[in-house]
């Protein structure tokens, strides 16, 4: 009988405690690591008209994070995927900045009708 109730009493202690555990290690690991990281690189395409060539391209910008502008061109498609070899003029053109994600709706709906976000 007293083996019952120690298990009981672990399983008890550990379906109590593990939340409470894992909330700590949430607020006083991951949140304060998620701060003092740097924000990651990321790539962002755009198609526009080359200032350069005049022609239309698809391009791939390298921008690191935090930065108001891209860093580098990895791709372009006047050189068809290649290492690109131009003076990368476009560079100085561009701009970051935040965009919702496409895969939010445009809109929700409610119960009588539409509403814009």
């Amino acid at each position: 009988m007293a083996t019952l109730e120690s298990i009981v009493g672990g399983v008890f202690l550990v379906v109590l405690l593990a939340p409470v555990l894992l909330l700590f290690l949430t607020l006083f690991v991951l949140v304060p690591l998620a701060h003092l990281l740097p924000p990651p690189a990321s790539i962002a395409r755009s198609s526009f008209t080359c200032p350069v060539t005049r022609r239309r391209v698809s391009a791939a910008f390298l921008t690191e994070g935090g930065a108001g502008q891209p860093t580098d061109v990895t791709a372009c498609s006047i050189f068809g995927g290649g290492e690109v070899r131009c003076a990368k003029g476009c560079l100085a053109l561009g701009r970051v900045g935040w965009a919702p994600s496409p895969m939010v709706p445009r809109y929700a709906l409610l119960s009588d009708g539409v509403a814009h976000r």
